[in-house]
């Protein structure tokens, strides 16, 4: 949760926009609340929430991804 949080901060900060049922401002807040307050962590919720959200997630980013991968693809070449 704190990558991915980090890579949404990244993301939000270079303009480019989340798919719908993403917010990037929410793994933000995520990826900063585990860090600053890992001693509140209830591991419980922290367990519902990568497997309830993240799957949807996964789901609304695989296009990004499909892009990103093509985008390294031609830099490569």
């Amino acid at each position: 949760m704190m990558k991915l949080g980090e890579a949404a901060n990244r993301l939000s900060r270079l303009e480019v926009l989340a798919p719908a049922d993403v917010e990037w401002a929410l793994a933000v807040a995520n990826r900063d609340f585990l860090i600053h307050q890992y001693d509140e962590i209830n591991r419980r919720m922290t367990w519902l929430t990568l497997a309830r959200d993240l799957t949807a997630w996964q789901k609304s980013l695989a296009p990004l991804f499909e892009l990103a991968a093509k985008a390294i693809e031609v830099d490569s070449q």
